[in-house]
């Protein structure tokens, strides 16, 4: 799985949206979800082509970092689990 470090949702066309960029031997994505720093999950889907645009409960979120966990299947069926980081930048 691969994923930006960074996004601003700004409305330019570039990089407005966070998402899995590349995903190689994934059969199926069972968790792609976002946490702010309160521990609160702020996105989340199962859809590969799916993404945050920085937007939660119908309010922009502020600029900070956000914490973000994917869960898929493997083509071999081996569950994967990564964790990582994205700053949102406005």
């Amino acid at each position: 799985l691969n994923l930006p470090t960074a996004f601003s949702p700004n409305g330019d066309g570039v990089n407005d949206v966070f998402h899995i960029l590349n995903w190689l031997n994934i059969q199926k994505l069972l968790e792609f979800s976002v946490y702010n720093r309160w521990g609160e999950k702020v996105f989340t889907t199962n859809d590969l082509y799916d993404g945050w645009d920085g937007v939660y409960l119908g309010h922009e979120q502020p600029m900070s970092t956000y914490v973000w966990v994917a869960i898929a299947l493997t083509k071999d069926g081996q569950q994967i689990v990564r964790k990582g980081n994205v700053t949102l930048l406005r």
